[in-house]
């Protein structure tokens, strides 16, 4: 691949890659930018905050539900076709969204938006992977953009919005992006012939597979101080013994399950996948616990904290014209290597944050954190395909799209948790008076988490190829 004939992508394949990713962008911003507009959400439907946050859990549990259809639909249809139908999916629930007259009606909406956003994630990636060819490595370096800015710039975009908009604006504005997606598809990208029409819908194991995924990260949304509680306890366990049964029909259905288990024999797609749930959980996480330190240690308004995360955003923007060279010079498995000292060294910064740390200060770590978080995700997203037959990339997407899924919603609110637990440590047992310095320990300790987190991609880090491997 790192021939002379193969240093420039066609122009044709180049296009093709900008209109898939175009298609995903939506979707990725879509759940951020919903985040910053549930308090005004509450207000405007004179209701409280639990049941609006369903308008965000509802996208969520929907796409789980979905991802598990991507693969059948490209098995048994043109790629082109179906790729249409999952945006003409997501803008319908865009626009009923943007016109609900009530809550129950933009939750079912929502419904809709994250039936759309489940299939549209999954295709992007294995569309992209089985035209690449030998531009692979460099094609993922287009896929990855909608899938880093999403935690990114989707609260600026959100925060400026509720900020001179009303609340509609944030499905409003899915609606110029996804027309162009669809205009784009039509005009430029090319017919793309069902993958495997022999292949039987897995319906028994889609089921499964998807419930597992729902019931796992429903309980996310039901916790609250702990994961593991009466309140989560049912769905955790439902959601462990739907994965076992899965497996168990899985081992007897072969290549015709929704997630064959044969996949799981290439070691570079376990060590990627595996990798994946973390670094989501350290991306997502981090994003998280930042925001909440610029709005809860420094007092800056929800618009202005995603303003301070924009340093992270050009760190990741800095490093992709070098990460395809890289992953060519160094392989996948340095590479990772490589960029998890610049995370980890990043986050161990911020375990000495605090609310007079200097700005300047910060913004640069943030910088150097998203150059090494864009050379982890690339990487790894490139490496689950290594070795792989095209006809088993559908199935791939999905494993590795639920995972991360389930991983990061896990994480995340793990990590919200810890730094919960470390606050109420700090005020009880220490005896220390609320504050916003008390916050900022409490972040730290979050931060600190993280890191550990991080360094356990190195394990799976392992199994990824090397520059010797094809």
């Amino acid at each position: 691949m790192s021939d002379k004939k193969s240093s420039k992508v066609p122009s044709t394949l180049m296009s093709m890659a900008w209109i898939l990713v175009l298609g995903a962008l939506a979707p990725m911003l879509d759940s951020t930018m919903v985040n910053i507009a549930i308090p005004h959400l509450v207000n405007s439907f004179n209701t409280t905050l639990s049941n609006v946050q369903w308008i965000a859990s509802a996208y969520l549990l929907t796409m789980g539900i979905a991802i598990p259809f991507s693969g059948w639909l490209l098995n048994h249809n043109d790629g082109r076709t179906a790729y249409l139908g999952s945006q003409i999916i997501f803008l319908i629930g865009s626009i009923t969204a943007a016109l609900s007259p009530n809550l129950n009606w933009l939750i079912g909406a929502r419904v809709v938006q994250g039936f759309g956003a489940g299939l549209i994630i999954p295709m992007l990636t294995t569309l992209l992977v089985q035209q690449a060819g030998v531009y692979f490595k460099k094609l993922m370096l287009v896929v990855g953009l909608p899938m880093m800015l999403g935690p990114i710039f989707g609260p600026i975009i959100g925060g400026l919005i509720m900020n001179s908009a009303s609340w509609e604006w944030i499905f409003w504005v899915n609606i110029p992006v996804s027309a162009l997606a669809i205009i784009g598809i039509f005009w430029k990208l090319p017919s793309m012939p069902a993958q495997n029409t022999s292949k039987p819908f897995d319906l028994i194991g889609t089921l499964l597979f998807g419930g597992f995924a729902t019931s796992m990260i429903y309980a996310v949304v039901k916790a609250d101080k702990t994961l593991w509680s009466q309140e989560t306890k049912p769905y955790i366990l439902l959601g462990i013994v739907l994965f076992i049964v899965y497996v168990g029909w899985a081992y007897f259905r072969k290549g015709n399950a929704v997630l064959p288990l044969h996949l799981f024999k290439f070691k570079s797609y376990v060590g990627a996948t595996i990798g994946l749930i973390l670094a989501g959980v350290v991306m997502n996480g981090t994003s998280l616990l930042l925001t909440t330190y610029f709005q809860s240690a420094r007092g800056f308004s929800s618009l202005n904290a995603a303003y301070a995360l924009i340093p992270q955003g050009i760190g990741m923007f800095l490093a992709r014209p070098l990460t395809g060279k890289l992953m060519d010079k160094l392989g996948m498995r340095k590479l990772v290597f490589y960029s998890l000292i610049l995370v980890v060294g990043g986050l161990s910064a911020l375990t000495r944050v605090d609310e007079t740390t200097n700005m300047w200060i910060i913004s640069s770590i943030l910088l150097i954190s998203g150059i090494g978080i864009n050379t982890v995700f690339i990487p790894l997203m490139t490496d689950a395909y290594t070795g792989m037959p095209k006809e088993d990339v559908p199935e791939a997407t999905i494993g590795t799209r639920i995972f991360q899924n389930v991983g990061g919603a896990y994480g995340t609110s793990l990590v919200a948790m810890l730094v919960a637990s470390q606050l109420t440590h700090l005020l009880t047992t220490k005896h220390m008076a609320f504050s916003a310095h008390v916050y900022a320990l409490a972040l730290q300790h979050g931060f600190f988490w993280l890191g550990m987190i991080a360094i356990v991609i190195f394990v799976p880090g392992i199994l990824l190829s090397g520059k010797e491997e094809k």
